[in-house]
């Protein structure tokens, strides 16, 4: 605690204090010291030392006797350690409550009234949005220095990219690296074509030492261009899309088949109903042997078409399950190793199992007389097919590239290729598998092949620096194949979110957002997608933002005034 000595007072003339506009912080400071020296020297010799008018002290006097709460209270908030605490809180409010949930500034400026904060910190709209806008400003700025850093440390690497396309409505350019979930790129442009997407990745590039040798999306002509033009990268068609346009030729028009037939059998039940009933009524009144006849035919020729409704109906549901069923198995057969058994798929196998699948769906469109414009669909997704088995080469040739870095034996790099990657690939596929049933069925077949490992003694001859380095080369096999590009499809589905919230995502936000996302989320394994991506651990943002951002103004005097 610093307090003035009478000795002070006397030299005050030589070691003043410029009398200026006083951060708030500095005033705590100084209002700390002059209460602590003022039981030493008068009032008006510690405004003499201190720099400061007397009328001045006084005034901060005066606002702390007014502020209306408890002594104890108002003693630990006008303290340094209370104003040091209000900075953070508020600065964490707008951090956690504004950039990171979403929430309005009205909101946040309602809690700090509910807590009774207003007493000690601005709770204005106005007062709120200058910090908030400084808080964008800062991480912003964090983000183009940190990427700049890490970038320079973080070992050369070849990735793969998921991009995508969304609009809120200006067009809005989205590229990730799917295994770090790291964002290359988040940026609007008048354009998405070819021209447009080369810019922006080269600026979301920009010093980081990666190629890109494959990207996982939807057809779009603008980024296949690119991808394949360009950067002579390979283009790994997005399977959710090729089973999305399957949906749509056959889910809906296959809907409305079973709605149209068991519509037609309940129409003949009731009639049939009918008809049973005026047989029975006629059996009472003893009509003619010609009515009973005709009314007899009537019901026998009913009955029939009962049957033939109902086996029209099963044969459009059995349509309807066919075409569902085959959707799901092209997703199961779609994987370099069988989920099942965890044995290597070549190219071959995996064309010859979705053109089966393809041929279930296609002959339950054509027998159901589904439209035109049904068929042209699955026609579009059928074309996707060739793009889908140069991927599982790609795959191949790729993973055979990357072993043969390794310099292994011929018994090591079978090892590689029938049980470290397919364990290693079947970990990540449980992980994203739909049941929990699916899920433990996959990583127990993914646990019993690694398990191999323990029974071969051939492993263990291995040094260990080996054995470490044949498994990192092994699941970046496994990661390669990518036959999604979901993590862009959620991404755009966060992004749309939140421009509905606030109805505009300007360049800034947008840019705070991406930060955010590479930055500070994190998984449940405590890393942020930047420190999986640059493998180093970037700073502290939180802590950067303390550090810069300024501390909360003081309401207004109205909201002060003497109790009494």
């Amino acid at each position: 605690m610093n307090v003035l000595s009478p000795e002070d007072a006397n030299r005050s003339s030589i070691h003043k204090i410029k009398s200026t506009n006083k951060s708030r912080k500095e005033q705590v400071d100084l209002f700390k010291t002059y209460e602590s020296s003022v039981k030493e020297i008068s009032e008006r010799q510690t405004a003499a030392v201190l720099g400061i008018p007397r009328t001045t002290l006084q005034h901060w006097r005066n606002r702390k006797a007014g502020i209306g709460l408890s002594v104890e209270v108002v003693t630990f908030f006008e303290s340094p350690e209370g104003n040091t605490f209000l900075h953070q809180l508020v600065t964490g409010m707008l951090f956690v409550m504004v950039q990171l949930g979403g929430c309005g500034i009205r909101l946040v400026g309602l809690l700090i009234e509910l807590c009774q904060l207003d007493h000690f910190i601005a709770s204005s709209v106005g007062s709120l949005h200058k910090l908030n806008v400084k808080i964008e400003e800062d991480i912003v700025e964090y983000g183009s220095s940190e990427g700049h850093r890490l970038s320079q440390n973080m070992p050369s690497k070849e990735i793969t990219m998921c991009g995508d396309e969304t609009f809120h409505p200006a067009p809005c350019l989205v590229a990730i690296e799917p295994v770090s979930n790291f964002i290359l790129t988040e940026k609007y442009s008048e354009k998405r074509d070819a021209e447009s997407w080369s810019a922006a990745m080269k600026e979301g590039l920009k010093d980081m030492p990666v190629k890109i040798i494959q990207s996982a999306s939807d057809e779009g002509k603008g980024l296949v261009k690119y991808v394949e033009k360009e950067l002579g990268a390979h283009h790994s068609p997005d399977l959710f899309h090729v089973q999305q346009e399957l949906t749509r030729a056959t889910s809906a028009p296959l809907r409305a088949k079973v709605k149209q037939a068991e519509k037609s059998h309940h129409e003949s039940m009731v009639n049939l109903d009918r008809l049973t009933r005026e047989c029975e009524q006629s059996a009472k009144t003893n009509k003619t042997a010609g009515s009973w006849s005709d009314l007899d035919k009537k019901t026998t020729e009913a009955e029939a078409l009962v049957e033939a409704e109902v086996r029209n109906l099963d044969q459009v549901k059995k349509y309807c399950d066919d075409a569902r069923d085959a959707k799901k198995a092209m997703g199961a057969a779609y994987h370099p190793y069988a989920l099942s058994t965890g044995a290597s798929q070549s190219a071959e196998e995996i064309s010859e199992a979705l053109e089966t699948q393809f041929s279930i769906i296609q002959s339950a469109a054509l027998e159901a007389e589904l439209s035109e414009n049904s068929i042209k669909r699955l026609d579009k997704a059928h074309r996707v097919f060739d793009g889908m088995i140069n991927t599982i080469t790609f795959f191949w040739v790729m993973v055979k590239q990357m072993m043969a870095g390794l310099g292994l034996s011929p018994e090591m790099e079978s090892l590689m290729r029938d049980i470290l990657i397919p364990g290693y690939y079947l970990q990540m596929a449980s992980k994203k598998a739909k049941t929990a049933e699916d899920k433990r069925r996959i990583l127990k077949t993914s646990k019993d092949l690694l398990a191999r490992l323990d029974m071969l003694d051939n492993w263990y001859t291995l040094a260990q620096p080996t054995r470490e380095q044949m498994k990192a080369v092994a699941m970046n096999c496994a990661q390669l194949f990518q036959r999604s590009s979901s993590c862009v499809e959620g991404r755009n589905g966060y992004l749309s979110l939140r421009h509905h919230s606030i109805h505009k995502l300007s360049t800034r936000k947008l840019t705070v957002l991406t930060v955010l996302h590479n930055y500070y989320i994190q998984r449940s394994d405590k890393t942020t997608a930047a420190e999986r991506f640059f493998e180093q651990k970037p700073k502290d943002l939180f802590g950067y933002l303390l550090g810069r951002i300024p501390y909360p103004a003081r309401p207004a005097m109205k909201r002060i005034k003497l109790a009494a």
